[in-house]
């Protein structure tokens, strides 16, 4: 299979913008990778497929914008090169290395044989040309709240698994059923492999689905590692799929969107009572609103 690398080289002011950019268009594999002082460069993965034009093409448009918007004196520039999945993985193998997460969690490739910190919770994955190594912000401020709000028994549901990353650390952190989803067939195929090599395919479940159509049951904990864009389609929907007491994990949001996707939680009966912010990122907490509001 072939893959489109593509690397944005910008003003420093516009990694935020850049970023979620490059998030917003679902690439695979984000990462930052040396720059001057004033510039940022990210690079991320495209699967070669009918779409993929477009979207670089949406890519550059936005980037050629960038000083209009005073991110910038001068446009940034795109360049590309085709890889195909060998060549995409050992890119990956030398900047994705085992690192903790939290208290407890350890993040390790297949590949890294670092050992890991004492009584740590060790997930160990390979993410494939799925969404999740775990060292992009927003999927560590899930971790970080998972770590935190899972109570032992719960039951979770992970909305646009990626890698599968968090539904494995659920499993691992005690949940006793956790159902995991995502549109694209290849995260599914990636996630399954990486559930059943840490063994917890007893306890996990992956399927294709189109965020929650088609889910049933309600759960402790949902988590949502998505776009901003997905999250105004996402929220409105999932109170009914969520128990008395339980939380929604909304990441994957930049600080400029993260009001708009707060004030569609609350419009859906939802009470943002924590935020997890790194950099740009934003992690919104959400329950359910008493009837007084509080």
């Amino acid at each position: 299979m072939k893959w489109l690398e593509v690397i944005v080289t910008a003003a420093r002011p516009a990694a935020e913008a850049v970023g979620d950019l490059l998030f917003q268009s679902r690439v695979n594999g984000l990462e930052e990778l040396p720059a001057g002082e004033r510039t940022v460069r990210l690079r991320a993965y495209l699967p070669f497929g009918r779409t993929t034009a477009v979207t670089l093409d949406t890519i550059r448009a936005h980037v050629a914008a960038l000083p209009s918007f005073g991110l910038g004196a001068a446009p940034g520039t795109v360049e590309t090169a085709e890889v195909d999945d060998e060549g995409w993985a050992e890119a990956w193998k030398t900047a994705f290395r085992a690192f903790p997460v939290g208290r407890r969690l350890w993040i390790t490739p297949s590949w890294d044989e670092t050992p890991p910190r004492e009584e740590a919770v060790v997930v160990e994955l390979d993410p494939g040309m799925a969404f999740g190594s775990g060292l992009h912000a927003s999927t560590q401020m899930c971790l970080e709240a998972l770590e935190w709000h899972l109570r032992p028994g719960a039951v979770v549901l992970d909305v646009g698994t990626g890698s599968g990353i968090l539904a494995i650390a659920a499993a691992k952190l005690g949940a006793a059923r956790v159902r995991a989803i995502d549109a694209d067939p290849v995260a599914v195929a990636v996630a399954r492999q990486n559930v059943s090599h840490n063994g917890v395919a007893a306890v996990v479940c992956v399927r294709e689905g189109d965020l929650l159509v088609g889910v049933e049951g309600a759960a402790d904990v949902v988590l949502a590692n998505l776009t901003a864009d997905l999250h105004l389609t996402f929220l409105p929907s999932v109170v009914p799929h969520l128990s008395r007491d339980g939380i929604v994990v909304a990441s994957g949001i930049t600080e400029h969107r993260s009001a708009e996707v707060r004030a569609v939680g609350e419009a859906a009966g939802l009470t943002a009572f924590e935020t997890l912010s790194s950099a740009e990122w934003r992690c919104l907490v959400f329950r359910i609103s008493s009837p007084s509001g509080r």
